[in-house]
């Protein structure tokens, strides 16, 4: 009577891929989490960006699109929907098509991750390197034709700076410019570390 199928190596509590568990509830938890990414220029500009939420304010008014809320209200969906086959699939890991759910949900924090530090590097990249040389002609335009001194230099990811402009000798405008990560960005990473784990871990009940 000892041999319950709660004992042996793939049934019960034993059998559970608990990786794959905490992993999903962790993804369900993750739109909730606010913002993973938040960049301050001055007083004048706040960004608060996560791939479930973007929220903008400019000299402190909000600032929102419906058809960008309702994309990432749609990621956020996805990666819910994702955590629920994740818990699903590790806690009947021996059913046939619990591989098939743990390989839809297991990366998708991973290239959430990867895909919001490839945006804010490529948007840093193109910043610095084309807004910023295009910002004195176009202010000059606007000041009529006075001098106009331009100095931005975006940190990559994390970091601060400051952005100067001088208009002749009728203005100049300094601001720090602070870019940062949050908890819930790290939260992500270790979720995508879990998710990768729970998916080779999860080879042992194919076997």
């Amino acid at each position: 009577m000892s041999g319950s199928s709660n004992s042996g190596p793939h049934g019960g509590i034993a059998g559970i891929n608990w990786l794959g568990v905490v992993s999903g509830l962790l993804m369900i938890a993750l739109p909730f989490l606010g913002p993973w990414w938040i960049g301050k220029a001055g007083e004048a500009l706040e960004i608060a960006l996560s791939p479930f939420n973007l929220s903008m304010s400019v000299v402190g008014q909000p600032i929102s699109s419906n058809l960008v809320d309702l994309l990432l209200l749609a990621v956020a969906i996805g990666m819910v929907i994702a955590g629920v086959f994740m818990i699903v699939a590790s806690i009947f890991p021996r059913r046939w098509w619990s591989k098939h759910l743990i390989k839809y949900g297991a990366t998708k924090p991973l290239w959430a991750v990867v895909g919001l530090i490839v945006l804010l590097i490529v948007g840093a990249l193109l910043f610095n390197n084309v807004v910023a040389k295009m910002l004195p002609s176009l202010i000059g335009e606007q000041a009529g034709g006075m001098g106009v001194f331009v100095s931005f230099d975006l940190p990559y990811v994390i970091g601060t700076s400051y952005s100067s402009i001088k208009i002749g000798e009728v203005a100049s405008i300094m601001a720090p410019i602070t870019f940062s990560l949050t908890f819930a960005f790290w939260v992500a990473v270790a979720t995508s570390a879990l998710g990768v784990a729970a998916r080779i871990y999860h080879r042992r009940y194919s076997k």
